[in-house]
């Protein structure tokens, strides 16, 4: 579980679903990357309510972006440390697009955690699922 959160669809490649990882794969890699591509970064929220920027919107929607996993990472500290090639460009005319882009991926890649968590450790374990009925 973990690994596919890492690296997108690195979960259903250790488990032999070579088609499905590759198809995860490039769906997080490609949508998290048009994202970067327009502007967008993942940004460190304000998580107290006492601070004048904090927003609960905001701070789910950090969540959902690092569900992208290691490229969320990456961008996260690329935006802490100022570096607006991977980071965002918050003053960008599409930022605000990029950055919904990069909750999608991140949207993704939850999805895909869950479908490998059900099928192939919870929905093993339950009566009548074999775990991977129609790959």
């Amino acid at each position: 579980m973990l690994a596919n959160w890492l690296v997108p669809g690195l979960g259903f490649l250790l488990l032999g679903k070579r088609t499905r990882g590759l198809i995860q794969l490039g769906l997080v890699g490609v949508t998290f990357a048009l994202g970067l591509l327009l502007d967008g970064g993942v940004a460190w929220p304000a998580w107290s309510i006492r601070q004048p920027d904090f927003n609960l919107i905001n701070n789910f929607t950090f969540l959902i972006q690092l569900g992208a996993g290691l490229p969320a990472l990456v961008s996260l500290v690329a935006g802490l440390k100022g570096w607006t090639l991977l980071g965002g460009a918050p003053w960008a005319s599409y930022f605000e697009l990029g950055a919904y882009y990069l909750v999608v991926a991140g949207a993704i890649n939850y999805f895909a955690a869950c479908n490998l968590y059900d099928r192939h450790v919870g929905g093993a374990a339950r009566p009548g699922r074999s775990g991977d009925e129609s790959a």
